[in-house]
């Protein structure tokens, strides 16, 4: 993200935070609505990356045991 993307996305959530507390629900319930699979996308991409940058990697054993538990 280059600096004016930066800038232009603070300045709108700048713009969400000044809005009633009404309109702000209604807003982030039509953008899930709408976007629920890119922000769902979006927030696991994220705790990915922190959970790098923190080191908190899952052992080779607990990655099974996840993938295990998918398989009914």
């Amino acid at each position: 993200m280059n600096t004016q993307e930066a800038n232009t996305a603070h300045s709108l959530y700048a713009l969400y935070d000044t809005l009633p507390n009404e309109v702000q629900q209604a807003f982030l319930e039509e953008l899930l609505q709408k976007r629920q699979e890119q922000l769902e996308d979006l927030a696991f991409a994220l705790a990915c990356k922190q959970a790098k940058e923190e080191n908190e990697f899952i052992s080779d054993e607990e990655a099974q045991a996840f993938i295990q538990s998918l398989n009914p």
